[in-house]
């Protein structure tokens, strides 16, 4: 059995199209402690996401969800070890009808745009699980 090079409770994951905002949460979210792994697309956060354990958080793009109609929240919930982990959507100026189907495929809650650190941690600690 192959074990996971990164990944677990300390962990984040972050899948968002924008290279500046992934950077900008990967720093905001390093320095509070986090082990952050990122990426651009839904399509490498799935290869990523075969080799790793499950993090404490997965903070996805809304505009990637949208793009793949939700797939990649059905398939994160379908594989082993992921069904309860928490998924924050990151949103910009989307209304409910693109945000209820993304819950209703799996995704946890939401956080609107510009964010800032302070915000991000209340909503890993509010949906973080027990280890």
């Amino acid at each position: 059995m192959a074990h996971a090079s990164h990944g677990g409770q300390d962990s984040i994951l972050i899948v968002e199209k924008d290279p500046h905002i992934a950077y900008l949460l990967d720093y905001m979210l390093s320095r509070e402690g986090f082990n952050v792994i990122s990426t651009t697309s839904c399509e490498s956060a799935l290869l990523l996401m075969r080799k790793m354990l499950s993090p404490c958080v997965v903070f996805l793009d809304i505009e990637l969800s949208r793009r793949h109609e939700n797939d990649f929240l059905k398939c994160l919930r379908g594989m082993p070890g992921w069904q309860s982990t928490p998924v924050i959507l990151l949103t910009e100026n989307y209304g409910y009808e693109h945000i209820d189907p993304a819950l209703a495929a799996g995704a946890t809650d939401y956080i609107v745009q510009p964010f800032n650190a302070a915000e991000l941690l209340v909503q890993i600690q509010r949906h973080k699980l027990s280890p």
